[in-house]
């Protein structure tokens, strides 16, 4: 037999989720995750860049994959 490992992941909505604008939590996720090891800074340039970050309170050197959930 090969050898595979599988798993399975069983996910639950959160009962309360955060407000947001979902057109607008995509555009941010997909510009932050769009070019692998990036920083911030450079990713999201086209969204208003550091001003953005900078409104978030958010350090432009940070990658994206460091930002929690709260964060984006």
């Amino acid at each position: 037999p090969p050898k595979v490992t599988s798993s399975l992941v069983h996910l639950e909505p959160i009962a309360n989720p955060l407000p947001c604008d979902v057109a607008s939590l995509e555009r941010v996720t997909q510009a932050a995750f769009g070019q692998r090891r990036k920083m911030l800074r450079q990713s999201v340039k086209s969204l208003g860049g550091e001003a953005l970050l900078a409104r978030a309170q958010i350090d432009p050197q940070r990658r994206a994959e460091t930002l929690s959930v709260e964060e984006f």
